[in-house]
């Protein structure tokens, strides 16, 4: 089970919260939402917020990936927020954090 929002913080930046667990089930439907999201309302930042995140394999990784690659595309900052103790050390594994803003 997941749930992805979708928010404007008061600065411009996009806020992508995610929550549950983030995998090859839900990957494909994650990344449209943050796709959609950035081309629609052409932030100037785009953060995601993984505090509620439980899981996440390599299809997960992938949507990160593919969320900065967009961002980017786009001109917006990308920055990866509030992961969990796990999800830093797996992103740690990847090499993804300085990438991700998080070093």
């Amino acid at each position: 089970m997941h749930e992805a929002s979708v928010d404007t913080n008061d600065d411009g930046a996009l806020r992508v919260t995610l929550r549950g667990e983030i995998d090859f089930t839900n990957s494909t439907e994650i990344h449209k939402i943050i796709t959609d999201a950035v081309s629609e309302r052409r932030p100037q930042a785009v953060r995601v917020d993984l505090a509620g995140v439980t899981f996440m394999d390599s299809t997960g990784i992938g949507v990160l990936v593919d969320a900065m690659r967009v961002a980017l595309a786009a001109q917006a900052d990308f920055r990866v927020e509030n992961p969990t103790r796990r999800m830093l050390d797996q992103l740690r594994t990847t090499g993804l954090l300085t990438a991700f803003g998080l070093e």
